[in-house]
């Protein structure tokens, strides 16, 4: 037997209450209870699929042929869901993997907080029975701060959620008021102090800049207001204005200005100056935290390393395959109900995207791309692969060899996109 593959597990919960004004993701408003415990059922199938073919069977992602795929899926069609315990027993030989295990679980959405108690615990129970996630994994669960309640939180602790991250974006009611959230900064303030009352250890928070309306003065008291609240974690992205979305259509008819980009590098460099000077540790270009509190989960994504996608529109990385699922619920929970994984894409990844993929993720790390790791992995090293791209990165300040990492130098961190692109 080949050992289990370790992989983090993410799952995503497409439901919310309201579609944000400037949300591409994945999400839909409008689901009932009945229908959010179909996909829960569907979405226990799909982990059950993977355990299986992970012990041996090695059939194609669309057409996964176990010997009990039919009865497990009339177990989907009837609302029930699949036991955790015995499915898959086919070991498929001396060469064949013993199984996924879990190293990190992170749900995202979507609002996974749109579940009630109790389907959270049974979601975070299931997966952690299904993929053996040891007893102190990393376990995440994202939060709309106008979702939480008490109930909630004691399901969520209950179940093994060892971190919570919040969506607050804004502590200014009028910004708040414009991104469409369904909260306000009293209630984030409200939601913090309940999960801390409840057990949750290590929470981080999300905040936004280059808002509609925002000026360097209310970002500054949205980072004050956050960090007086001592997260563990803050993560800090300037909002984008995806093609699709109701921010998309103002933009459009002329009724909204996208934010000024000198602007928004000004309160980039105000939120790094800022928190670390608090004591917050810039470990990625949009990510902040508390020595030791770095999101596991995530490092995986920036260290190219595999990942399980569960849910409808979810992504993985598996054996060299990157694969999204459907992005509709009907169609998720009708390809699971035939005992089908429901991919709508699939590439393959050779080597040579894969060692872009490494560097142009790696860099996004303060760290940056551990060379000996590289080598180990690829066969070459960084230089013999992109030496004249990493030399005229070096020549012009953008790059830092730190001998065993080469990594964004504080200049580089300002026009990363322009650098990752040399390794394209």
């Amino acid at each position: 037997m080949k050992p289990k593959k370790k992989v983090g597990i993410y799952v995503h919960v497409p439901f919310c209450q309201a579609k944000c004004h400037y949300c591409d993701f994945v999400s839909y408003a409008g689901y009932s209870s009945e229908d959010k415990e179909a996909y829960l059922a569907a979405l226990f199938r799909e982990g059950e699929l993977y355990r299986q073919r992970y012990r041996g069977t090695r059939a194609s992602g669309k057409a996964v042929a176990n010997a009990d795929a039919n009865a497990n899926a009339n177990a989907v069609a009837n609302g029930g869901g699949i036991a955790a315990g015995n499915g898959g027993n086919n070991d498929g030989g001396h060469g064949a993997e013993q199984g996924l295990s879990g190293q990190t679980l992170y749900l995202g959405g979507g609002t996974p907080t749109s579940l009630t108690g109790k389907q959270l615990f049974l979601l975070i129970s299931r997966l952690r029975e299904l993929f053996q996630l040891p007893e102190d994994a990393e376990i995440t669960v994202e939060a709309n701060p106008g979702t939480i309640e008490r109930e909630k939180l004691a399901c969520l602790k209950e179940a093994g959620c060892s971190r919570l991250s919040l969506g607050v974006q804004s502590f200014s009611e009028q910004e708040l008021r414009a991104l469409g959230r369904i909260h306000t900064a009293q209630e984030v303030v409200e939601s913090f102090t309940l999960a801390r009352q409840m057990g949750i250890a290590n929470i981080s928070l999300d905040l936004m800049y280059g808002l509609p309306g925002q000026s360097l003065s209310s970002f500054r008291e949205s980072l004050r207001q956050a960090v007086e609240l001592h997260p563990e974690h803050l993560s800090v992205y300037q909002l984008k204005i995806e093609e699709g979305t109701p921010f998309a259509s103002l933009v459009e008819k002329g009724l909204l200005r996208e934010f000024d980009q000198d602007a928004a590098y000004v309160m980039y460099r105000e939120a790094i100056e800022y928190l670390q000077a608090q004591g917050y540790r810039h470990y990625e270009i949009s990510n902040f935290a508390l020595p030791g509190k770095e999101a596991g989960h995530n490092q995986i994504y920036w260290r190219n390393e595999e990942y399980l996608g569960l849910g409808a529109g979810a992504a993985g990385f598996l054996e060299g395959v990157r694969y999204k699922n459907t992005s509709s619920v009907e169609d998720y929970i009708a390809q699971l109900v035939q005992g089908k994984l429901p991919l709508a894409e699939e590439e393959n990844i050779d080597q040579a995207l894969s060692m872009a993929e490494t560097m142009f993720l790696g860099l996004r790390l303060r760290a940056g791309v551990n060379k000996e790791g590289f080598r180990r992995r690829y066969g070459m090293s960084i230089e013999e692969k992109y030496g004249p791209a990493i030399e005229k990165l070096l020549q012009q300040g953008l790059l830092e060899d730190k001998g065993t990492h080469l990594a964004l130098s504080d200049k580089g961190l300002f026009v990363a996109n322009l650098v990752m692109q040399e390794f394209l």
